[in-house]
């Protein structure tokens, strides 16, 4: 009774804040920033270790996300992706689709449909789990295949992430980087291109050692292996000016993405645009139980907040949401003194994901409206309101 109640009166007021905001001029640019595996333990660890005013600290509306998935009290990434994506709680395992198997229209698709343009930036693969809930639907993480050649249809204006293996290792042999290309996208496989491009619809696709720090030593990480025989390859080639190198620096790289992709999606964008981010690797250092690894996490991820704090604050009309899809690690910050100069340090009680609630933070247009407790069905409905 108790918690029927509860979520009765959150109907009440999520219906009376679409109501509200239906009396207001529609929000114009929505960014959406998801922490992988960001709970309270791992926003704690930056708070207690960054001297200086962090992101979450930018006034901010505060609320709370429960990350509950349709079949299980402790969501995975397909299905906490696909509920921040699509409205819709579905089972583990599932990606854009509902308990049923049936295909479900995410925020982004809504945006497209209002005329914004669209764009995906992310520290992993662009078929992963999360950026995939945006675009794809399929009943495995693991179709990363089926998930590219869902990319390829997207209608996406920007991407910038890894993953090259998916679209042009594949089992039928066929290069979609091509299939990009004659849908009008420029493709391209280094960062140089990327930051250089003044075009307004393009992929890039990475080697991962320029996307996330933890792959740094490896030679190889992310590479583009048989990136020889695409055709983005064979184009670079032709055009490569190795006098003009830009080195990514994968400390740096989310924020400088990010940074890109605003700028193009700004461009000839009358209605706006839609432009979801995904911190992954938080995720993995959770998983990893590795207190220093998350902390370092924490503040590259900062740095975008920042970023984008700042962006918002300068273009009215901008809504900032910034959740997580759950929590991993039972992340929690140690007992330590720290009179004498001592580094926070995390504690752990998993290595898997856990059901707790996480963190919402909303800024700018709208963002009253993510001050209350939510599931995460609710975050991309009330974004969908906000836009129309």
């Amino acid at each position: 009774m108790i918690k029927t109640f509860k979520h009765g009166i959150c109907t009440i007021l999520l219906g009376a804040l679409a109501a509200c905001s239906h009396q207001q001029e529609p929000v114009q640019q929505v960014i959406y920033l998801i922490g992988d595996g960001m709970g309270f333990g791992a926003v704690s660890s930056l708070l207690l270790s960054e001297q200086e005013v962090t992101g979450f600290e930018m006034q901010p509306v505060i609320g709370l996300n429960e990350t509950t998935s349709a079949n299980n009290y402790v969501t995975d990434s397909p299905a906490g992706g696909t509920a921040l994506a699509t409205g819709t709680r579905t089972n583990n395992g599932y990606l854009g689709v509902d308990p049923d198997g049936n295909p479900l229209i995410s925020v982004l698709k809504i945006a497209q449909s209002l005329g914004k343009k669209t764009g995906i930036v992310v520290n992993t693969v662009l078929t992963e789990a999360t950026p995939g809930a945006f675009y794809a639907g399929v009943q495995s993480r693991k179709e990363s295949y089926r998930i590219a050649e869902q990319f390829v249809e997207s209608g996406v204006d920007v991407a910038i992430g890894s993953g090259l293996s998916a679209f042009i290792n594949r089992p039928d042999s066929v290069d979609l980087t091509a299939a990009l290309i004659e849908k009008g996208y420029d493709v391209y496989l280094d960062w140089n291109s990327v930051v250089r491009t003044q075009n307004e619809r393009f992929v890039g696709i990475l080697p991962m050692a320029d996307v996330h720090r933890r792959n740094t030593t490896s030679k190889d990480a992310g590479a583009a292996d048989g990136a020889e025989v695409c055709l983005a390859a064979q184009l670079a080639s032709q055009q490569e000016d190795a006098s003009e190198k830009t080195d990514c620096d994968p400390t740096t790289y989310l924020t400088q993405a990010t940074a890109k992709a605003l700028q193009t999606l700004e461009k000839n964008s009358p209605n706006g645009f839609f432009l979801m981010i995904e911190s992954a690797i938080i995720d993995g250092y959770g998983h990893n139980n590795d207190s220093e690894g998350m902390i370092l996490e924490m503040k590259e991820f900062d740095a975008t907040l920042k970023y984008l704090v700042k962006y918002v604050n300068e273009h009215p009309n901008t809504l900032l949401v910034v959740t997580a899809d759950h929590e991993t690690g039972g992340t929690a910050v140690g007992y330590r003194s720290h009179s004498d100069g001592e580094p926070v340090q995390l504690t752990f009680s998993t290595k898997g994901h856990t059901g707790t609630v996480v963190p919402i933070f909303a800024y700018g247009k709208g963002a009253q409206a993510f001050g209350a407790v939510l599931k995460n069905t609710d975050i991309p409905q009330l974004i969908e309101d906000l836009m129309r």
